[in-house]
């Protein structure tokens, strides 16, 4: 399959959820890491074929983000990341879109935030393949392309705000921005063809 795109992409969160009041949320939690970084790992985690509980993901958050079990309410807020990421890869329009900051904060701050949803994306991603080849199932589905891919995407968890300052950046940030979610996006499709999105998850632990 080829990395091609598969819809129109803007940069910007979906509607269900907000980047600013999850930041917020964030704040409130004590949680240093930025939410892009949770959505790129519940991607990556998803995108490979990993499902888990409601209470095993909030596991998942509290090691990840370094925060203690979070309140009911703070608790479905966080799971509503996880759910959404499933219902946009599973979804039949392609609908992912990646969760990051709106065109309000400068070029700089936003590249930051991309380089930050891709290493969150790279981190699930190397989870729940970890967890996959545990248990005896090799990740045999991922193509060649894809594998490249993902070293492509280990260079641009690097990127810096630096290349703001490029007289292209604008236009060079989207079309990361596209290739990452294309890359997601296929990458879930290649891993999953026998892990449909309705499979009931297990509740494995993070370690």
């Amino acid at each position: 399959m080829r990395l091609q795109s598969l819809m129109p992409l803007e940069c910007a969160m979906s509607n269900e959820f907000d980047h600013d009041d999850l930041a917020n949320l964030f704040l409130n939690l004590g949680a240093l890491q930025p939410p892009a970084e949770l959505h790129g790992y519940a991607v990556g985690f998803l995108s490979v074929g990993g499902r888990v509980e409601r209470q095993a993901w909030l596991k998942h958050c509290t090691e990840l983000l370094d925060i203690e079990m979070p309140n009911p309410d703070d608790a479905d807020a966080l799971f509503g990341v996880y759910k959404s990421a499933l219902e946009a890869l599973g979804s039949e329009d392609l609908a992912l879109q990646l969760m990051l900051p709106g065109d309000e904060l400068d070029l700089g701050q936003r590249i930051v935030s991309l380089g930050q949803w891709v290493q969150g994306f790279l981190t699930g991603f190397a989870m729940a393949g970890k967890q996959r080849q545990s248990e005896g199932d090799a990740l045999d589905a991922l193509s060649k392309e894809s594998r490249e891919a993902l070293s492509d995407l280990a260079a641009i968890a690097q990127i810096s705000a630096d290349q703001a300052d490029d007289e292209d950046g604008e236009q060079d940030y989207v079309e990361i921005c596209e290739y990452v979610r294309v890359v997601a996006m296929t990458i879930f499709l290649e891993c999953n063809a026998a892990t449909p999105a309705t499979k009931k998850p297990k509740g494995e632990r993070l370690h």
